[in-house]
């Protein structure tokens, strides 16, 4: 009896947790979203304001949080000083593709990341702020769309888990 005990926490558990860790994805992204346009904003500012040189620009965005997806900023700098023959544009996607799994970014949002990168530091400071504006109009509606699922998926994979886990262990006994 106490085996059947033990072993139904154990399933309970077990598909609550991974009812948790699916919602997961859906939870964090919105908030990932939101710290990269303040990022982006904050290089907004850096060009503008500053006229910082792209790479001490970088440097400070990558200072500024510890979040994953400063991570992207962090790591086209590192491309940037070490790559001899890699310009910005490959130094961005390279970065990218390297700390995306590290994120709740899903494909959407890696394509505005990658066609952002493609026009940064080919234009003068006017083109550059056209560019980080319709990037950022780009991640809120990103965003909004994260919200949405959010709020429709994070409940239910949770509930699912739980559920799930009921089952299974009605069954099993």
């Amino acid at each position: 009896m106490l085996l059947k005990i033990i072993g139904s926490i154990m399933v309970l558990g077990g598909a609550s947790s991974i009812g948790y860790s699916l919602s997961g994805s859906y939870s964090s992204r919105p908030g990932q979203l939101k710290i990269l346009q303040n990022l982006i904003q904050m290089l907004e500012n850096e060009i503008r304001y500053m006229s910082s040189i792209i790479t001490d620009a970088f440097e400070k965005i990558g200072r500024a949080s510890d979040n994953p997806v400063s991570s992207i900023f962090n790591t086209t700098l590192e491309y940037l000083e070490n790559g001899k023959d890699m310009n910005l544009a490959q130094a961005w996607e390279r970065s990218i593709n390297k700390n995306i799994g590290k994120t709740a970014l899903n494909k959407e949002d890696v394509q505005i990341l990658i066609s952002f990168g493609k026009m940064l530091g080919n234009s003068d400071i006017q083109g550059q702020i056209k560019n980080i504006t319709f990037t950022l109009q780009q991640l809120n509606l990103q965003q909004q769309k994260a919200e949405e699922s959010r709020k429709k998926y994070d409940a239910m994979y949770k509930a699912l888990g739980v559920l799930g886990g009921a089952v299974a262990v009605i069954l099993l006994i």
